[in-house]
């Protein structure tokens, strides 16, 4: 079934077995870290772990305190099932891949900030550096589809980060981090409450020269949250956050480059600007024993200008969008035939618009106007999930969900070379789930799931130019992307001090979305493959060291013409991570940690006839050792401590004729000082 699965069915019960050589006794008193007991990514209401039939990881606070991260996704990228991307060392282009979908990856993998969707509509992405991670609580993930709850962008799981709640009495916090290549960054938050109102408010400057020429990056961030509870019934929120930043647009290097110079760059005038700012409001009002009614308005704008300006066919990008959400959901507890259910049912509708204008062009200089594009994608979905308990530790969830999406897709040629495009498309897609947990021990258990998902073409997917009459034409017959998801597990908690996990996953694509750099087009993949083994542990043998660990095997394969039997692009077969957190070392308060993360070898990105050299497995060494007296914290860490020179992103030129790369940065520090009132 899988290459080496069978080496790998085996050494499961012999890594479970090593953990277990180490367990300690339970009734052992300390400082113990725990998982948490209860996420809300997973059923969109709160739940705890071992009643979920899926693959759940949660990164905590301390977790994120006590790692190295620049940016959000520094951080997931020690997770396993997740592969990231990160083009320019900053976090800014980054694409994070949950499950193995390659390039397309970004737009599998849903993102959420407090439950708030932050994916694009096009073929932008999420931008990670909007999201600064000192408001970051805690980063939940769900592996594998969650299309049923969350729709759209699903396919491969869901990441919601959940930033930091006001808290009662008041608190500030100030603090300075400083690192290689000139990077600054400043921060600041305060948060209090006084009888029935919490309220906080942070601002922060980052800024670096980055690793390579033409680097640079700098952003200001501004955010905010306000609850109020009127009554025990009835909750009122209010946030919002304004990001705003400016940066170098490096590009790739051919091989022969990056041994001649891998800090060059081969656009030393590209770069780019963006702007994003969201407000949402929402409300929480408990009904008795009827349930409880939640609804969140939202809304986003976000705007970005590019400019390319080479000498013979410059290019400069305008482009700005609005986004509107409105999400009601019905959540209600209670007992069917003396058994616990949980009910939540509710609606997602989307409206987004988005204007792009182009200048420039073949010897046409970037005062020139080219192309107005006026963008409008709208979507309805309306699910439904409900978990059974038919007996106490038996849980059986069933759900699903009906989507609709409609484009209006206008795009003109100012020039007069192309013809005019105007016309709207009409879809809908269903998604089903059915899950089964069986809970055997206390925070112990079993699951089985099988999932429907899908997911809707891009508006980037959908425009392209037809040369035979040379005008712009929207892509008919471009059909959403399905697939049929199956997956089992076990979560098992062998002591307070001992946890681990096993998951085994299998998922079949039809019409998987992806660029075909042959015809260059977006086009549909009639089937393909993805499937395969994650594994995670947590040891604390005692109360001052502690143990983790990950490993993913996968594939990722064509199963059909024109590539069948290919491997997918820019998925690894092996990912894994080891790491250990030494609490008060010498002294107290003194913290020392270090992880090991290896990703290994993958075809290019747009190599699907796999005809040219893998990208290079790769391994990274970070280090930190932090403290903390009293109001003070102070940070010394280390990335890359052992100088590799490696590459996360390589991808074929047009012509595919050669492999292009974005080097990584090489060994690099970073240090830091905060005082909390």
């Amino acid at each position: 079934m899988f290459k080496g699965l069978k080496f790998i069915i085996i050494c499961i019960p012999l890594v479970f077995a090593g953990v277990c050589g180490a367990e300690t006794d339970k009734k052992e008193e300390g400082n113990v870290d725990t998982l948490p007991e209860v996420v809300v990514t997973a059923t969109r209401t709160v739940q705890k772990t071992e009643r979920i039939p899926a693959g759940i990881t949660v990164i905590t606070q301390a977790e994120i305190e006590n790692s190295n991260a620049g940016s959000i996704t520094d951080i997931l990228s020690s997770g396993e099932g997740i592969v990231v991307r990160n083009l320019q060392g900053n976090g800014k282009n980054a694409q994070v891949d949950l499950r193995g979908y390659g390039e397309t990856g970004p737009y599998n993998t849903l993102v959420l900030v407090d439950g708030r969707r932050v994916n694009g509509i096009d073929l932008s992405g999420v931008d990670w550096t909007q999201i600064p991670i000192d408001q970051v609580e805690r980063i939940e993930i769900v592996r594998g589809t969650g299309t049923v709850l969350y729709g759209d962008n699903a396919a491969g799981g869901v990441i919601n980060i959940i930033t930091k709640t006001p808290s009662d009495k008041f608190t500030a916090k100030g603090g300075i981090t400083l690192g290689s290549y000139d990077r600054k960054r400043i921060e600041a938050s305060v948060s209090g409450g006084y009888d029935r109102i919490a309220a906080s408010f942070n601002a922060s400057h980052d800024e670096t020269e980055g690793y390579r020429k033409n680097n640079k990056y700098k952003a200001d961030d501004f955010g905010g949250k306000i609850v109020f509870d009127p009554s025990d019934s009835l909750s009122l929120k209010l946030s919002g956050s304004f990001h705003e930043d400016d940066f170098g647009l490096p590009g790739p290097l051919t091989e022969v480059q990056m041994k001649s110079d891998r800090k060059n760059s081969t656009s030393p005038l590209d770069e780019g600007t963006s702007t994003d700012s969201y407000i949402k409001a929402g409300i929480d009002l408990m009904i008795g024993n009827y349930g409880t009614i939640v609804a969140d308005l939202s809304y986003k704008n976000r705007s970005s200008e590019a400019f390319f300006p080479d000498s013979t066919s410059p290019l400069a990008t305008d482009s700005s969008s609005e986004t509107w959400g409105v999400n009601p959901k019905y959540i209600w507890n209670g007992d069917i035939f003396n058994r616990k259910n949980t009910l939540v049912t509710g609606a997602d509708f989307y409206w987004s618009e988005q204007d792009i204008d182009s200048y420039g062009g073949f010897f046409i200089p970037l005062t020139t106007k080219t192309t107005i594009s006026n963008i409008e994608r709208d979507s309805v979905g309306i699910y439904l999930n409900n978990e059974y308990a038919v007996k106490e530790n038996i849980i059986i969830s069933l759900g699903a969900r009906h989507e609709k999406v409609r484009y209006d897709l206008v795009q003109k040629d100012m020039t007069g070379f192309l013809g005019p495009l105007d016309e709207q498309i009409n879809d809908s897609e269903n998604a089903y789930n059915a899950g089964l947990a069986f809970i055997y021990a206390e925070k112990s258990s079993v699951f089985v799931r099988a999932n429907r998902s899908f997911r809707f073409p891009l508006t980037d997917e959908l425009v392209y130019i037809d040369w035979s009459t040379f005008a712009y034409k929207a892509n008919t017959n471009l059909k959403p992307q399905t697939g049929i998801h199956y997956e089992a597990g076990i979560k098992h908690s062998f002591t307070e001090r001992i946890s681990g996990g096993v998951t085994l996953f299998r998922a079949e694509i039809e019409n998987e979305l992806f660029y075909n750099p042959s015809t260059f087009g977006n086009e549909n993949h009639p089937e393909t493959l993805h499937q395969g083994v994650e594994i995670g542990c947590r040891v604390k043998p005692i109360d001052k060291l502690t143990l983790f660990g990950n490993f993913t095997y996968e594939e990722a394969t064509f199963e059909k013409a024109p590539y069948k039997g290919n491997d997918i692009p820019a998925v690894p077969g092996y990912k894994g991570h080891l790491g250990f957190r030494v609490d008060d070392v010498a002294i107290t308060g003194l913290i020392f940690s270090a992880g090991y993360n290896y990703v290994g070898s993958s075809h290019v990105i747009s190599d699907q006839a796999n005809n040219f050299e893998k990208l290079k497995s790769y391994y990274t060494v970070d280090a930190k050792l932090a403290y903390k007296y009293k109001m003070l914290k102070a940070f010394l860490g280390v990335n890359n401590l052992t100088n590799q020179k490696y590459s996360e992103y390589g991808v074929m030129d047009t012509f595919l004729t050669k492999r292009n790369f974005y080097p990584a940065p090489e060994r690099n520090w970073v240090a830091g000082i905060q005082v909390d009132f």
